[in-house]
Formats: C-alpha cells, structure tokens, sequence
C-alpha cells in the first residue's frame, strides 16, 4: 500500500462508554503497526453518560482521533453523515463501537480495498445463534427481498464494519435511516462490491441502542422507498415525468375526446344525453388528463432544477488518465 493514503475509521456512539476506550485501544494498537496514516473519528450521537467525556481525553491525547459531538440523537444514518464529512481519507471504513465484529478484520477491507473494490461488506456468521432462529429466517427473509428489489446480493447489510473508497463517500448521502441499504443505494454509481465471513462476539457491556421492536415495520416502509429511489436514481432520465404523466394523461384525455364525440353524434342524432353518466365521465377523463400532462412538465422542470441546483451529475466518474 502506498505511504501517503490516509485510512479514515468512523465510529458511531451511543451510550458506549464502557465499550469505546476499548474500541480506541484496540484501534491505535492495530494502527501502530502498519505503515500507512489513519485517523479515527467517533460521532457521539447524543450519548446520556459520559461517552463524550472519554471521545474528548482520547483525542487530547493521541492527535490520530478526532471527536464529534451532535447536539442531540440524530439517528445512525446521521452520525455516519457527520463522520464522513469530517473524514479525509482516500479509505473510510465504519466500525462499531461494542466491539463485535474483531477489529483485526480492518486489514482485509484495506487489502480488498486495495484490490479495487469500492465497497466492502462485512457478514457477521453466528450472529444469530441456534436460539435466535426465528428472527434469522426473518433476516434471511428481508435480506432476499432486498436483494430482489436492489439487485445486490448482500447477507449483512447491518453489519458495522464497511469500506468505501473515497469516490463513494464525496458522492453519498444518507437520510432518514438509510444506512440499512447502503449496498443498495450504491448501485446507483455503479460501486463494485464484495463481501467477506467475519467471526461475531457478544457485546460485553451495554446493549444495542441502534434497534427497537417497531424495527421490521420501519424497514417494510423503507423498502417501498428504496424501489423508488433505485428505479429513477439509477437512470433518472430514462423515465422522465414528462413521459410518464404526460403519456397517462395523453390518453385519458384521448379516451375523454372520443367519448365527447360519440355523445356529440348521439346528440345530432335527436337523442338527449344530459342524463347519461358517460357524459360526466368524457368530461372527467379530459379534466384529469390534462392535469396529469401539466404535472408532467412541472416534473420535467424539478427534475432538471435539482440537478442544476445541487451541482449532482447524471454519472459517477471512477478515475480519469491524462
């Protein structure tokens, strides 16, 4: 590995401070004895005991780490956001704070990095244990209904421990909870993946703040979310609005017209039609039409103003040679 690289670690915290003095030990250890640069960086994501409190000793005391401290408990995906945009290394690589997946792992992200992957996946084989099986068969469940949407084979998209390459991290943003499916959304710049077995081990002090019971509903919700963003982020301009609300509308006001003029014929034929309901209908049909193919085009124009406005690109540049 060249000599220059700077490998950033992200650490999201939570009521870790029985964990994270381990967690920074154990990090400084392992980093002590390669020689490339890092910089650790724990975001403190509205921690009620003295989490920030060791963040900050630590980072007096080793100018490697870095100290981030939210105002309040703004979810993983944020606390992730805030590490990422302090970050400036070529690599970044997320670990958690409670120390279940091994540390030592980190070397095989970097050397899989190095290998050109963009991202790296880690799979907590165990996790689960044999008394744990009906909520195994509901990860597998949600695991393969996420890769159908998403088209990413992934069997631990809730493990801690991933790597991107800095390309990723410049162009990705995560709302709400999204770092559930970041492999998913990923695909949408074309990231090659891949995804190694890591040995899982129980936390020893405290207990995941990062779940809750109402976790599967959430994630059925995101889902819906997550097809619709893949379906037009990946190619945003092959299904424009304009196509879409104006095709739609195009013809029900088609079908609206025709109809209009079967009843214009009725009429001239003597017959009264001020009672029939395919009267209203034509006049529903031609209505709603042309509302749709007007909301087609004020899609046309938000589409290229968010564009325009947020400087984002249509593609995803991997490396230029000049």
């Amino acid at each position: 590995m060249e000599k220059n690289k700077l490998v950033s670690i992200v650490i999201p915290c939570l009521n870790e401070e029985k964990n994270i003095n381990r967690t920074f030990d154990e990090l400084l250890s392992i980093f002590g004895n390669h020689p490339y640069d890092f910089e650790i960086i724990a975001v403190d994501d509205g921690s009620k005991d003295g989490t920030w409190k060791i963040i900050k000793e630590y980072s007096e005391r080793y100018p490697e780490i870095k100290g981030v401290n939210l105002m309040a408990n703004f979810g993983q995906s944020a606390a992730y956001m805030a590490g990422f945009d302090v970050s400036e290394g070529d690599y970044v690589i997320t670990v958690s704070a409670d120390l279940e997946v091994p540390l030592s792992n980190i070397n095989r992200v970097i050397e899989l990095l190095e290998q050109g992957y963009d991202f790296v996946n880690t799979h907590r084989v165990g996790r689960w244990g044999n008394e744990k099986a009906e909520r195994a068969a509901k990860s597998n469940m949600a695991n393969k209904l996420i890769s159908k949407i998403s088209g990413v084979s992934m069997q631990d998209r809730g493990s801690g421990m991933k790597g991107f390459r800095r390309v990723l991290i410049d162009n990705l943003s995560l709302y709400g909870e999204m770092h559930r499916f970041i492999p998913d959304y990923l695909t949408v710049y074309g990231a090659k993946m891949t995804e190694f077995d890591v040995d899982f081990k129980d936390r020893d002090y405290g207990v995941s703040a990062y779940s809750g019971s109402k976790r599967t509903i959430k994630v059925i919700l995101d889902l819906m979310t997550l097809f619709f963003m893949l379906y037009f982020a990946r190619k945003p301009f092959k299904a424009l609005p304009g196509r879409i609300f104006g095709f739609t509308g195009a013809v029900m006001s088609g079908a609206g017209f025709l109809s209009g003029l079967y009843l214009v014929l009725v009429k001239l034929g003597g017959q009264s039609i001020g009672n029939r309901p395919l009267l209203t209908l034509s006049v529903l049909l031609i209505i709603v039409g042309v509302q749709l193919m007007m909301m087609g085009m004020l899609g046309e124009l938000m589409l290229r103003v968010y564009f325009e406005s947020s400087g984002r690109k249509t593609y995803t540049i991997r490396d230029i040679v000049r």
